[in-house]
C-alpha cells in the first residue's frame, strides 16, 4: 500500500543514514586521531594493527587487516597525508553521490565492501613476487567508485581539476583510462620486481577494485565501456529464437489523479521502479506524477 512507504507517509521521516557522508566523516576523524597518535604520542602501532601485510593476514591471522587497510592513510607523504584525504574525499562527494542515486545505497555499500575486498586479495596475491611492504590506503575504493562512476558517464564531457589545479574537460572514460594506464605502469615495471612504486602505493589492490567495477558494471547493465549497449552476450541459433514483437510504441496514458485507486497502483509501481533501478531511472511524467501524488496526500 501507498500509505506503507515511510516517504509518501503526511509525517515526515526521520533523517536517514547516508552512507557517503559519514564515509566522508569517518575518513576526516580517522586521519586527525592519526596525527594526533604520531605527532603527539609518537605511536606507530596502528599501522601494524590495521594495515594489510600479506603475511600477517595469512599466517598470523589478522583478518580484520582485509577490511580495515581501507580507513588508514599514510600521513607522512603528499604533505602530511592532505593529498591522499583530499582525493578521497572529492571522490567521494563527486563520484560516491552520483552513485549512490544510480543505485540506491544498499548496493552501493557492497559495492564498496566489494572493492575494498578485491583489493586486498590482490595485495595477498602478489606476496610470492616480493610485494611485502603494508598497505594502508584508500585507494582501491576510490579507484573502484570512479571507474564505475566513469562506466556510467563514459560519454559525457565532464571537467576535472588534475591536481586540483588544472582544468581538463574530456569524457570520463578517458580519464578512467589514464588512471588505470598509470597503476598498470605501476603494476609492472615496480611492484612485480619487488619494488616500491614512486607514484602510490597499491596499483595492485587498485587494478583489482577496478575490474571488479568494470565487471558489476557489466553484469548489471550488459553494457561495454564505450557506452554502447548489448542485450545479450550470447546468441541462439536462429531456429531456436523466437519472432520479435512489434517495436511499436505503446500509446501515451494519463493516470487519472481524482480516482485514488488509479492513482495508488501506479505510484506503487513507480516506487517498485525507484527500488529495482535507482530514482534516475524515471522519466520526467513518472517523477511529475510522484510529486502530484504526495501534494495529494499531504492535503488530505
Amino acid at each position: 500500500m501507498l500509505s506503507d512507504r515511510h516517504y509518501m507517509r503526511d509525517v515526515g521521516p526521520e533523517r536517514p543514514f547516508d552512507l557517503i557522508k559519514w564515509l566522508m566523516a569517518a575518513f576526516v576523524a580517522l586521519f586527525l586521531l592519526q596525527h594526533v597518535a604520531e605527532k603527539w604520542f609518537q605511536h606507530l602501532e596502528h599501522y601494524s594493527w590495521f594495515g594489510l601485510v600479506a603475511d600477517n593476514a595469512l599466517h598470523v591471522r589478522k583478518l580484520w587487516t582485509l577490511f580495515t587497510y581501507n580507513f588508514l592513510q599514510n600521513t607522512a607523504g603528499y604533505s602530511g597525508g592532505v593529498f591522499t584525504l583530499i582525493c578521497n574525499l572529492l571522490g567521494l562527494y563527486f563520484c560516491g553521490l552520483d552513485l549512490r542515486d544510480r543505485l540506491g545505497q544498499a548496493r552501493l555499500a557492497w559495492l564498496y565492501a566489494g572493492f575494498i575486498a578485491a583489493g586486498a586479495i590482490a595485495w595477498c596475491a602478489v606476496y610470492p613476487l616480493g610485494v611485502d611492504w603494508p598497505l594502508f590506503t584508500p585507494f582501491a575504493s576510490f579507484t573502484g567508485l570512479f571507474v564505475l562512476f566513469c562506466c556510467h558517464r563514459a560519454d559525457e564531457k565532464m571537467t576535472f581539476l588534475v591536481f586540483f589545479i588544472l582544468p581538463a574537460t574530456m569524457k570520463p572514460k578517458y580519464f578512467c583510462w589514464c588512471w588505470v594506464a598509470l597503476d598498470l605502469f605501476g603494476f609492472l615495471f615496480y611492484e612485480m620486481g619487488g619494488r616500491v612504486s614512486p607514484l602510490w602505493n597499491g596499483h595492485a589492490a587498485n587494478l583489482a577494485a577496478a575490474l571488479a567495477a568494470f565487471a558489476c558494471y557489466r553484469v548489471s547493465r550488459r553494457a561495454d565501456f564505450s557506452g554502447g549497449f548489448s542485450n545479450t552476450d550470447i546468441e541462439l541459433p536462429r531456429w531456436l529464437r523466437r519472432q520479435k514483437k512489434s517495436s511499436t510504441r505503446p500509446p501515451a496514458y494519463k493516470v487519472n489523479v481524482a480516482n485514488r485507486g488509479d492513482l495508488r497502483a501506479e505510484v506503487d509501481r513507480i516506487l517498485d521502479k525507484i527500488n529495482s533501478e535507482g530514482f534516475g531511472a524515471l522519466t520526467d511524467e513518472e517523477r511529475r506524477l510522484l510529486d502530484d501524488a504526495r501534494d495529494l496526500l499531504s492535503r488530505r
